[in-house]
């Protein structure tokens, strides 16, 4: 009787430390799916979209967060080359992979990446995505350029390229865009079409600080990322201008600056002069290059700019200022147009036809009109004293815009009057005579 209790007793407490382990283990697994499920993240990787276009070099730069492992590869004929192995521990990493398919014995047409990633046991990333490999850059010829260009000038360049998403002139950081022409036509459009061959036109201008040795390229992109890329030899003719010392004292800086800063009793003088002729100069710069962005695709203007009536020229596009406040140089600009005079308020006309872009407020330049005339091609007119047109109204040639004036940074009542291409100023002397004109722009036209 006693060992059959004490069997019972033995089986019992072997039930009770099986049933304990078993509900512990229970407990464990419940806590660490819970754990798993509740408190790991998602794992996160941006930029695998770069993946559906794969030129003949590609940079993808993928920023990943709480991932333990990643694998990615590339798929193509039943072959798969590895990308990318790595097991960051859930650290924030970013990678940047540079794909060469040629490299990776790819050819193009249809292949696929796989992007495996593990956060934890049950938070995974798994993505497939369908991918484009395209190697063959577009065509791009050259078919016309200028022989030679000024600093401080513009030119005009005809390009002809096949397959092509977007064409371009760059200069050192500065690019400038074609326009495709439409054909049958001189027409331009902005909106580029991968496909057949068509002929592209692009103005483009030459800052008056570029070096001489400086080389403009015609650039032809696809949607891929591929570009064919050609060097021009546009010789580049320096320019000399003219250096000059303006005296300004309390007064001019109290009108002036005041004004521009929207401030009252400014305490210090050099200061506010600076602010006003360097960060509001950069300001309006800035916003300049806004403007251009949006420009209409045809050229809307016809024959030579006009200049302001009965106006005598008070300063010319390159003029180096040097600042002089109290015996001592406190500031320095370059002026990039020409500032006309004749008398107080006189009348503004439309310097050729095109469209408002901007009317209003422009920093140091005051009220100011700038007109689009279509391929990147824009007049400005500052310091008015009254605005008389809105943005997005048609003018054309000689249309009354405004009144000459003395506002922004202006020291009498004047118009600067400026010629922009892309966002750039350039001197309005080319575009004022028509023979420069015929020969750089309009026969270029006439094919």
């Amino acid at each position: 009787m006693n060992k059959y209790i004490y069997r019972n007793y033995r089986q019992e407490g072997i039930s009770r430390i099986g049933l304990i382990l078993i509900l512990s283990l229970l407990i464990f697994l419940t806590a660490f799916f819970a754990y798993q499920l509740f408190f790991i993240p998602e794992p996160v990787l941006n930029g695998t979209e770069e993946f559906k276009l794969l030129p003949v070099n590609k940079t993808v730069t993928l920023k990943a967060e709480n991932i333990k492992t990643i694998r990615i590869s590339i798929v193509q004929g039943g072959r798969e080359t590895d990308l990318l192995k790595d097991e960051p521990s859930g650290k924030r990493m970013v990678y940047t992979l540079q794909i060469k398919p040629k490299a990776l014995s790819m050819i193009d047409g249809p292949a696929s990446v796989a992007v495996r990633a593990e956060a934890g046991m049950l938070k995974k990333m798994k993505q497939d995505i369908n991918v484009i490999i395209d190697t063959v850059p577009p065509s791009l010829e050259v078919v016309k350029i200028p022989e030679i260009v000024n600093q401080g000038g513009a030119g005009f360049v005809l390009l002809r390229a096949s397959k092509a998403a977007s064409v371009f002139l760059k200069l050192e950081d500065r690019i400038f865009p074609a326009f495709r022409t439409l054909p049958g036509t001189k027409e331009s459009s902005g909106s580029f079409q991968e496909g057949d061959t068509s002929d592209y036109s692009v103005f483009f201008p030459v800052p008056y600080n570029v070096k001489e040795s400086a080389v403009f390229y015609a650039v032809a992109k696809d949607t891929a990322g591929n570009q064919n890329v050609q060097g021009l030899h546009i010789p580049i003719k320096t320019a000399s201008y003219r250096w000059s010392s303006i005296n300004i004292d309390d007064a001019f800086i109290n009108t002036v600056a005041s004004s521009l800063l929207n401030e009252t009793g400014l305490s210090d003088h050099e200061a506010a002069f600076k602010k006003v002729n360097e960060d509001l100069r950069t300001k309006a710069l800035e916003k300049l290059a806004d403007i251009a962005k949006e420009t209409d695709t045809r050229i809307l203007w016809k024959g030579a700019f006009l200049q302001l009536k009965n106006s005598k020229v008070m300063a010319l596009y390159g003029d180096k200022r040097t600042y002089i406040y109290k015996g001592k140089t406190i500031s320095h600009s370059v002026h990039l147009g020409y500032d006309l005079a004749s008398n107080a308020h006189s009348p503004v006309e439309a310097a050729n036809s095109g469209i408002v872009k901007f009317a209003g407020d422009l920093d140091i330049y005051g009220n100011t009109v700038v007109i689009d005339h279509g391929m990147g091609l824009m007049s400005l007119y500052g310091h008015l004293s009254v605005i008389s047109v809105s943005v997005g109204q048609k003018v054309n040639t000689g249309e009354i815009i405004g009144k000459t004036g003395s506002t922004g940074l202006a020291g009498g009542d004047h118009l600067h009057f400026g010629i922009l291409i892309h966002g750039y100023e350039v001197s309005p002397l080319f575009w004022w005579d028509p023979h420069w004109i015929k020969v750089n722009v309009l026969d270029y036209l006439a094919g």
